[in-house]
């Protein structure tokens, strides 16, 4: 995909606002971000923008397909890149029907996080393989578009018309579902064979009736099993935090990033400044502890993925010197990224010891 003058010029109208801070913002770049991160920085990939803040936001992956009555399954549609926006079907260049809103609340054996409906966030809850856990989720749905089926299910990694869902743990939909909150009592047995650092996400499917019916799936809730406590200290945290952070660029220039720096404060410590807590969408509780690093460098975010073909054009005019990434303290998720011009505002030092990851 190339970029050409008039596009460029239009992201960076877009962006020159954003110059600053590295700030976990979602931005103009919403509707083209959704990363779904599996312990191996899980499969999303930044778009050709590459610019200058980047962030992973709950956004629905929608698709077209047959409409369902409920008493039949929806045709599954091909895999798609989450946040690609692509559907079977469509025409290039004409967006997918926006999918109907729906709002999520979930707590897991008697692990309670921030309200999605009111945070807007994906909560983040620790598992313990073999173990049978107790998921409740309340969903509140919309009274227009009207919802004609919905279904929740463990994925690994990847958002994909409901295929990847094993196992599915409830579907509704032999009939129209009312507006409001429904709520759903669920079972899952995590599989036994779960490494220390290995994430699983529930996501939830839905289909709406109406002049633009359709169907859409979006992550809900974050699993992950505990690193053990060695793997959180000394060199061995650097050395996984390093390779993280510079997982998520591409040098511009050929430079090396100059330094990389870590505190291990709380989430609550962190998301106190707006910088850190605007946009993050999968939350820890407030006590939980976090690693906070920050890289200066000359670079762009790409994701571990390919790098567009307009690379040059972007390094030239979107590129970032300073990375800000907020890490789960016991599973090291990744909670968020961002991208900036200009230095973090508050000392690292103020958090807490700060670590040298340069090394």
């Amino acid at each position: 995909m190339s970029i050409d003058e008039r596009e460029l010029r239009s992201r960076l109208a877009e962006t020159a606002a954003q110059a600053g801070p590295p700030r976990f913002t979602a931005g103009s770049l919403a509707a083209q971000v959704r990363r779904i991160r599996t312990r191996r920085r899980r499969a999303g990939i930044a778009t050709a923008a590459c610019a200058v803040a980047v962030l992973a936001v709950a956004i629905p992956v929608a698709w077209h397909g047959s409409r369902s009555s409920g008493n039949e399954s929806v045709p599954p549609a091909p895999r798609q890149r989450p946040g690609s926006g692509s559907h079977p079907g469509g025409v290039e260049g004409v967006p997918a029907p926006q999918p109907s809103r729906l709002s999520y609340s979930v707590t897991a054996d008697g692990q309670v996080q921030a309200d999605g409906r009111v945070t807007g966030t994906t909560p983040l809850f620790t598992i313990t393989p073999g173990k049978r856990m107790t998921i409740t989720v309340e969903v509140t749905l919309p009274r227009r578009p009207a919802t004609t089926a919905l279904w929740l299910g463990i994925v690994d990694g990847t958002l994909s018309a409901r295929a990847n869902m094993d196992p599915v743990l409830a579907y509704s939909g032999r009939a129209a579902l009312r507006p409001g909150t429904h709520r759903f009592v669920l079972y899952w047995l995590v599989p036994a064979g779960l490494k220390p650092g290995s994430s699983r996400q529930l996501a939830s499917a839905w289909a709406w009736s109406g002049p633009h019916a359709g169907q859409a799936e979006t992550q809900i809730a974050d699993f992950a099993v505990p690193l053990p406590p060695a793997a959180l200290t000394g060199s061995a945290v650097a050395h996984r935090l390093r390779a993280a952070v510079l997982h998520d660029v591409a040098n511009c220039g050929g430079t090396k990033p100059a330094w990389i720096r870590a505190v291990r404060t709380t989430f609550g410590k962190a998301s106190a400044y707006p910088d850190v807590s605007q946009g993050v969408s999968v939350t820890d509780s407030g006590a939980d502890p976090v690693f906070l690093v920050l890289m200066k460098g000359y670079f762009i975010l790409h994701e571990g993925g390919p790098l567009p073909n307009a690379f040059a054009a972007v390094c030239a005019h979107m590129a970032g010197h300073y990375l800000l990434a907020l890490f789960d303290g016991r599973t090291l998720v990744n909670l968020g990224t961002g991208l900036g011009s200009r230095p973090f505002r508050v000392p690292l030092q103020s958090l807490g010891p700060v670590q040298n990851l340069a090394g």
